[in-house]
């Protein structure tokens, strides 16, 4: 199969977008985080897709029921809630700087799996890119001090974690449609989450709306997410999370007036670099899948 320039161009666009949607997301729920706990908020996100999902596609159901490849997904989004854990656990025990810092080893490690698992082809311009988009990142985030063994431990495997959810999602997004890896994810996230949350009542509707506009951007960034991997390999787009820490200074800004520090600024020039070499000069070609 070839991966032509035009699909590759589509998945960065959709994958840019996820990125966005999910920095807006993560403030979303920083931002309600002093209403409700995080395992709440995650219950709340994850039954808002459900529904959405059924509403888009009434069938899709019956499709997951189907579906052998319910299976995989299902372990996806273990891996998913399994990242969404350890990130939070370390980012109580260390400045979130070092673990954004550790979590951003995630992108090496998911072209690294790309190769023996997806058998896909790495170019320069991907490790380059990969490369100094982690030096941006480390500029950026500007760590100091020393690290706590076990807090690193978490934010590393925080990583490993999302880059084994990705390989997933990569492996399998031509087998499933988008609407059924929808379901199952937020089906398994609302399962683990619902047992583990303490409820708070949202007092007034306003917070009942925010709650849904939760569910609605994570409805939005995984559909971007599981559309862009369906057009290019997993290794071409990796990089590209780094454009986050751009998205949540941004947000960071106008939503809770944190002012960008000049490592941010020198660090998100180098992102935007790595992005652009990426798109000019990433690779062309996808393997058959495995």
């Amino acid at each position: 199969m070839i991966t032509t320039h035009e699909k590759r161009a589509l998945g960065v666009v959709l994958v840019c977008g996820c990125y966005m949607m999910y920095s807006l997301h993560y403030a979303t729920m920083k931002w309600m985080g002093n209403l409700f706990g995080v395992w709440q908020l995650l219950f709340i996100r994850s039954i808002v897709m459900v529904f959405a999902t059924i509403m888009m596609k009434p069938s899709v159901c019956r499709e997951v029921i189907r579906s052998p490849y319910k299976g995989a997904t299902a372990v996806r989004a273990l891996f998913q809630i399994a990242c969404t854990f350890c990130f939070f656990a370390a980012a109580k025990l260390m400045p979130l700087g070092q673990v954004t810092t550790l979590y951003a080893a995630a992108p090496v490690i998911i072209v690294l799996l790309a190769i023996p698992i997806l058998g896909e082809e790495v170019g320069r311009a991907s490790w380059a890119a990969v490369v100094l988009g982690m030096i941006g990142t480390v500029i950026a985030a500007n760590p100091t001090g020393s690290l706590n063994p076990v807090p690193t431990l978490l934010a590393f495997a925080s990583g490993i974690f999302w880059a084994l959810a990705v390989i997933y999602t990569r492996k399998a997004a031509t087998r499933e449609s988008t609407q059924a890896q929808l379901l199952t994810t937020g089906c398994v996230f609302c399962l683990v989450s619902g047992l583990l949350m303490d409820w708070t009542t949202p007092a007034n509707w306003f917070e009942i709306g925010m709650c849904a506009i939760l569910g609605i951007e994570i409805l939005l960034a995984q559909m971007l997410f599981f559309e862009g991997y369906r057009f290019a390999p997993a290794s071409v787009l990796a990089p590209l999370e780094y454009q986050s820490l751009i998205w949540v200074s941004i947000l960071g800004f106008v939503m809770f007036g944190d002012v960008p520090t000049i490592h941010t600024v020198v660090g998100a020039t180098l992102i935007v670099t790595a992005g652009i070499l990426l798109t000019l000069y990433g690779n062309t070609r996808k393997p058959v899948m495995r």
